[in-house]
């Protein structure tokens, strides 16, 4: 019989070292041109368990479709002699009864075949490379105790290769190599004069196989940013080869101050590194198309890499991809070039434009999501994230999302919005930083400003000119150009300068905080601003939209530390104090995670609330403090808000079944103010729910006209709710992590000044919307004392917030001819009840005379009140 024979190249040293040394998996890192692939090609057919020595099957694995056709074609050039026939595109059957298996990386199947080695090609090109090893490659070499080669390019080190290369360094079962181009003594002309002619540190990663922090720009065939080109000249480039936006033609050059920020932008991976850009803006000044270029170059610059764009709810989302982004990239040729060329993970297909949530651009994704959902601001990790319309997210939004940049070696974020309330959204993150603002200098004296500064008096009317101008607060001198000055931090330490000398993973969160008012642009007038200003209805939205500041309405919020000075003056004038123990009180519970905030109060004989007991819980069952209240203060009613912990406030209130009341709905669709969800009068929903699924001790709230009506009770010159000493109550609290002593009914009164009651008006229904909002901080005992409020008038017998007069009631006395007394005030009411009714609590057989409790609705009740539908009368 004829032997055949096959003929390989020789192995050039460095693959011959490779092969001497190999153990069951092997990591090679080699330069473009190394010879990487006709080292793999040895591998599967020459290696001691290559096809030429082993009967067991041998599997090649290519990152894409294009580069298993090349291999393919190698591999049948190589050992033509040996192949027996070809099955389709996946074996080859030889005639040593060997079989070598062909799969690319993007197409593979769930289940593989049992290989006694494998190869696998591009390694650093595979998505998810290390769950398809981990899953299903060292499955496949399990039965025959297999042999493993993985054969790469480095790419940076935010790739599966990287992290599989240094698990391997690690492992004594694994070789792992690194060998630049030039170890290939036969590398071609075409290579070394590419070699030549890229920077250095593009010649480290391609021909050197440095694994670098981040990859660098696209190969020369498809770069669309210079080696060295910022951010901001990449877009004046872009300017110049004619960009359009929304069908403009994009510049700069008339907006030097918006130019600056352009400059903020990183174009390095060290800039990038723990840095957060900050733009609290005005309206209508460009940030959106900033921010879309931005994510773009970035995106490229330091691909692979995961961008997150971020709007406050799905709808935005969808719309800004397809309306804002997709026009921009389609204005920039070679980017959306590398968005519809060949899939860059290989499978031979057009890609498209992708998308309306995800898009590609080259090896760069770009996720278009939401702050809004459960599980978008904690999903898939990203490299870059980019937050628009941050005045619509809440703080606890955006810290989930951006833990989604915990692993990533950039971790840059960029975060913009016009302003809103003072201390929370982007003003938060604004006091965070470095807070820069452009001072405009006057071109007279020189004297230079912000002009937010001394607004309304930076305009003035020119009878000359017949039109306002800008006035310098110094000389009273005309300013024509705001954009003549310069950019100064108020706060540079919170933007330190990167100290290389520490080591990366120690370097600070770097916040450069930036405010943007309309006076730096050059489209919109100072007339246009001084009228907008003496026109408008809505102050918030001129200061919000104009000045691209905070504001903050007084008459919003209700309270003033002044009131609440007073209501502990009159309370220790009543001789109020603090207690630890009570009967017949009423309970308001705030909680949040491990923490739950209280409020205690009782009832003082003319009918005023005194607040006997506040407390702050910490522990991992708060709600076992909560219980213990229960007993100590005999707590008559308590309610408590579902979220966040519905199973454990459920589990309480079943602890004390018809004290204790869930709070499930804040919603203003409430008929009247309060519902509860013990009454007779249920929704169809209600009825048709199985009884037993009901949750009895339930109610629903208007939470606006409740927060409004508790917050009443403070502001009055005679208030209804008072307080004891406000040192007099001293609790161990934790404060920005430090647990220490204090007094703590200075903290409830600083909640209660951060609380605001606002309508804010619906441009497209021109309706009022109603809300609560919270100023700065989440105001816990604002809540719970409005949850006391509720619960007290449970306790009273009623569904609304009726009070007793402070003082007045005019008890047991008939008004005298001619006498009027102010109708709706409940003293009036409870007169008229004594009077007229004959079905009163006092003379009904579920009431206990002792206690007050009434055995039917499980309430307590005076023996005046109006008999209910549960009445019963006495035999």
């Amino acid at each position: 019989m004829t032997e055949l024979k096959v003929r390989l190249p020789a192995p050039h040293p460095a693959q011959k070292k490779i092969l001497d040394r190999s153990s069951r998996f092997n990591a090679v890192c080699m330069g473009e041109g190394g010879g990487k692939t006709t080292l793999g090609i040895e591998v599967l057919i020459a290696s001691k368990r290559g096809v030429l020595s082993s009967t067991v099957p041998v599997g090649w694995f290519a990152a894409t479709h294009e580069g298993l056709e090349d291999a393919i074609r190698s591999v049948v050039r190589a050992i033509a002699p040996l192949i027996k026939r070809r099955v389709g595109n996946r074996k080859l059957e030889l005639t040593t009864g060997n079989s070598i298996f062909f799969y690319s990386m993007d197409d593979r199947p769930e289940i593989f075949e049992q290989f006694g080695l494998v190869v696998v090609d591009d390694a650093r090109k595979v998505p998810n490379f290390l769950s398809a090893f981990e899953d299903g490659l060292t499955d496949s070499l399990q039965a025959h105790k297999g042999e493993a080669w993985f054969l790469s390019g480095a790419y940076g080190k935010n790739n599966d290769f990287y992290r599989l290369y240094q698990q391997g360094m690690t492992d004594p079962d694994w070789s792992c190599w690194q060998f630049d181009s030039e170890c290939n003594p036969y590398l071609t002309d075409e290579i070394k004069a590419e070699m030549a002619a890229v920077t250095d540190p593009e010649y480290r990663q391609r021909f050197g196989a440095e694994f670098l922090e981040v990859a660098l720009e696209l190969t020369k065939s498809q770069r669309v940013i210079g080696p060295d080109e910022t951010f901001r000249q990449w877009c004046e480039r872009l300017a110049a080869e004619g960009l359009k936006v929304d069908g403009r033609a994009f510049q700069l050059a008339d907006r030097p101050a918006m130019a600056w920020i352009y400059d903020q932008i990183p174009s390095t991976a060290d800039e990038a590194f723990r840095y957060v850009l900050v733009l609290m803006k005005c309206a209508q000044v460009g940030f959106t198309i900033m921010e879309m270029l931005a994510v773009i170059y970035l995106g490229i610059k330091f691909q692979p890499a995961t961008v997150g764009m971020f709007l406050p709810d799905m709808n935005l989302a969808g719309l800004k991809s397809a309306e804002r982004f997709m026009p921009i990239v389609r204005t920039i040729p070679d980017v959306h070039q590398l968005m519809t060329m060949e899939d860059p993970n290989g499978s031979g297909r057009k890609t498209g434009e992708g998308n309306v949530r995800t898009r590609r651009i080259s090896e760069a994704m770009f996720v278009f999501s939401w702050t809004s959902g459960r599980s978008t601001t904690e999903s898939i990790p990203m490299d870059i994230l980019s937050f628009d319309e941050v005045q619509e997210m809440t703080l606890e939004q955006l810290e989930k999302t951006r833990e989604r940049l915990s692993a990533s070696p950039i971790r840059f974020t960029l975060m913009g919005s016009t302003a809103n309330w003072p201390d929370v959204d982007i003003h938060h993150w604004y006091k965070k930083g470095s807070k820069h603002r452009f001072h405009t200098e006057c071109p007279h004296c020189l004297a230079a400003k912000p002009l937010d500064d001394y607004f309304p008096e930076c305009i003035k009317y020119d009878k000359d000119s017949n039109r306002h101008r800008y006035v310098c607060f110094t000389c009273d001198g005309w300013i024509d150009d705001t954009q003549r000055g310069e950019w100064v931090a108020e706060e540079p330490e919170l933007d330190p300068p990167i100290d290389m000398a520490i080591p990366k993973r120690d370097w600070p969160l770097r916040i450069r905080s930036i405010h943007f008012p309309q006076f730096l642009s050059p489209t919109i007038s100072a007339g246009e601003i001084i009228d907008a200003y003496n026109s408008a209805t809505d102050m918030k939205n001129f200061f919000n939209r104009k000045l691209g500041k905070p504001y903050l309405d007084p008459s919003q919020v209700p309270v003033t530390l002044e009131h609440m000075a007073n209501c502990a003056k009159v309370g220790m004038a009543a001789g109020i104090v603090w207690k630890s123990r009570a009967k017949g009180a009423y309970m308001g519970i705030d909680q949040m995670g491990n923490y739950n905030v209280h409020v205690i109060k009782e009832r003082l004989p003319d009918g005023r609330q005194a607040v006997i007991h506040v407390e702050e819980t910490y522990s991992a069952d708060p709600f076992a403090r909560s219980a213990e209240l229960m007993e100590m203060f005999g707590i008559a009613v308590c309610v408590v808000e579902i979220n966040p912990n519905y199973n454990d406030a459920k589990k309480f209130a079943n602890q004390f079944p018809g004290r204790v009341f869930i709070c499930n709905s804040f919603g203003s669709m409430v008929e009247g103010m309060i519902q509860w969800g013990d009454t007779p009068k249920q929704n169809t929903s209600d009825r048709r729910t199985d009884e037993e699924a009901q949750d009895r001790f339930t109610l629903r709230m208007d939470q606006y006209k409740c927060m409004q009506v508790s917050m009443s009770r403070f502001t009055t010159e005679e208030p209804s709710c008072i307080f004891p000493d406000p040192q007099g109550l001293i609790q161990e609290v934790i404060d920005k992590g430090q647990k220490q002593l204090v007094a703590v009914l200075p903290r409830v009164f600083h909640h209660f000044t951060k609380t605001a009651l606002v309508a804010e008006k619906d441009d497209e229904t021109n309706a009022y919307k109603r809300s609560v909002k919270k100023v700065g901080i989440d105001p816990h005992f604002s809540y719970a004392n409005m949850l006391c409020d509720v619960a007290w008038s449970r306790s009273h017998g009623t569904s609304t917030f009726i009070l007793p007069d402070a003082v007045g009631l005019n008890r047991g006395r008939r008004l005298e001819p001619g006498e009027i007394q102010v109708p709706g005030t409940l003293g009036a009411v409870l007169e008229q009840l004594e009077i007229s009714r004959e079905d009163t609590c006092g003379k009904c057989q579920n009431r206990d005379p002792a206690t007050g409790l009434c055995s039917e609705v499980m309430m307590i009740t005076r023996a005046s009140d109006a008999g209910c539908w549960a009445y019963n009368a006495n035999g």
